[in-house]
């Protein structure tokens, strides 16, 4: 079995931000998952957030069911596993949430040989 990184957004959602003018219309969330195919940590990704989803945030139902769309998936090849944490990205537009995808998929910085 191989860990794969697995990137998902949830758009269609009715989160009310207080804070600031514009609302917030989605999230993306990080998974590392064990699995033997692709399609399979796919599968497994979505199930685990939408259970969560339902049990932190939308215990009451206010929030709606978000549609869950794969952004990015990739084989862990790593050999220092990052622990996760199971956060949710929260972003109010297009160019928000492109920005907070390029920062969940960029290569791992080379910080241990550093000259």
């Amino acid at each position: 079995m191989m860990h794969y990184k697995v990137v998902i957004s949830g758009a269609n959602i009715f989160f009310e931000n207080y804070n600031r003018t514009e609302p917030v219309v989605g999230f993306i969330a990080s998974r590392l998952i064990k699995a033997q195919t692709e399609e399979l940590a796919i599968a497994t990704a979505k199930r685990d957030i939408l259970v969560d989803w339902n049990r932190s945030f939308n215990a009451d139902r206010k929030l709606g069911m978000p549609a869950l769309h794969v952004e990015h998936i990739a084989p862990f090849t790593g050999w220092i596993k990052p622990k996760t944490k199971h956060d949710y990205y929260w972003f109010t537009d297009d160019e928000h949430k492109q920005a907070q995808i390029a920062e969940l998929t960029a290569p791992p910085k080379k910080w241990f040989w550093r000259k």
